[in-house]
């Protein structure tokens, strides 16, 4: 089951694998979070370092980023 929260939140891009598909971002408030590049609104504004905002996504194995945009 997905359950996606409505808030929006704010993070950096720690690490970005473009080779593989995924990479994770430091969250504001709470642990770093998974995310696919199939979830990135922009690919070629992602850059490691890079402020973003998402959504949060608990798809069973935890926390997940969806709807990731380059802010700033």
């Amino acid at each position: 089951m997905t359950s996606q929260s409505s808030e929006l939140n704010y993070g950096t891009i720690k690490a970005y694998y473009a080779f593989k598909g995924f990479g994770f971002i430091t969250r504001e408030k709470g642990k770093d979070v998974f995310f696919y590049f199939k979830d990135v609104r922009e690919e070629s504004d992602i850059f490691e370092g890079a402020k973003v905002s998402f959504n949060i996504v608990n798809e069973g194995r935890g926390p997940m980023a969806k709807c990731v945009t380059r802010v700033g």
